[in-house]
């Protein structure tokens, strides 16, 4: 029965321990990038919208109203470039699928895709306030309405979330690593004596690796997406080696009853024979005496 109990017991711990620490479906870094973007992008449109304008002409107007519709546009679509090449946030001009920056597109759709061939050409990662030697660039900005500090405020970085770095969210810090394997080992070994070959010792030994095992991985849990993988595998076989160590111990408690057990019988029920000398009649006899206890 204790064995059953026990096992039935760790494994529905096992299993409620994996759901209630399995990682939640969050939104996926390209998610947040984008929905950071898209919330610089509002920011910008305020900002364009309630300039003092009084100075420009009625082209410059007109054409500056036009740049604040595509800059909606382009926020809307949510179509961004991807910093696949540095770690730290970049500007991209235009990536490697062609997806335009929100500056590149704004002069790309007034029909100067030369200057955008231009710049990412020869100047791809280079913020706007670098780009203020070119003269290209500077004409059209004056005769589009806007300032160099405004295309600055336009133009975003990038985060560093391409293929070409590895995904920090599953990255497992080598020394969690192998505390990782080093008590699941240990933990998952004296399970399975304990199961097999239950003794105080094993018991023992599989209560303390458990109880390790638990704690550690209960301390990734909170760590990236990696590491919290590995800590849920850990709690779930220490809460494993924790169950079968109580076994273990049970067992070897019935067993060391059942001995005891086997013993006072022995002593309360036994039967004695012992050779016996009697004097009967005056002549001596030799007997047997036995002697029964029930």
């Amino acid at each position: 029965m204790h064995r059953s109990v026990v096992i039935l017991s760790v494994g529905l711990a096992s299993i409620s321990l994996f759901g209630a620490s399995h990682p939640r479906n969050e939104p996926s870094p390209r998610v947040l990038e984008v929905a950071r973007l898209q919330r610089h992008f509002d920011s910008v449109d305020v900002e364009l919208k309630s300039r003092d304008v009084s100075s420009l002409g009625k082209v410059q107007l007109a054409r500056r109203a036009q740049l604040i519709s595509w800059l909606r546009e382009y926020r809307d679509a949510a179509t961004f470039p991807t910093n696949d090449r540095f770690a730290a946030p970049t500007p991209f001009f235009r990536d490697k699928d062609g997806v335009l920056c929100a500056m590149a597109y704004l002069i790309d759709r007034s029909d100067r895709s030369d200057i955008v061939n231009k710049v990412a050409a020869t100047r791809n990662n280079a913020y706007i306030r670098e780009l203020a030697d070119d003269p290209a660039l500077i004409a059209w900005l004056d005769s589009w309405g806007l300032s160099v500090a405004e295309a600055a405020r336009i133009q975003p970085s990038y985060g560093g979330e391409g293929p070409f770095f590895p995904d920090d969210d599953e990255r497992v810090d080598d020394d969690d690593a192998l505390a990782a394997i080093a008590l699941s080992s240990v933990s998952l070994a004296a399970a399975a004596v304990n199961v097999v070959r239950p003794s105080y010792f094993s018991g023992f030994v599989g209560i303390v690796a458990g109880t390790a095992s638990i704690i550690a991985g209960a301390n990734w849990l909170d760590e990236n997406d990696g590491t919290k993988k590995v800590g849920t595998a850990t709690v779930a076989i220490g809460a494993a080696s924790l169950g079968a160590g109580i076994y273990g111990l049970l067992e070897a408690r019935n067993n060391d009853h059942d001995r005891d057990h086997y013993r006072d019988r022995r002593r309360r029920y036994s039967v004695k024979v012992l050779p016996d000398l009697v004097v009967q009649r005056a002549e001596p006899r030799v007997g047997l005496l036995v002697h029964g206890r029930f």
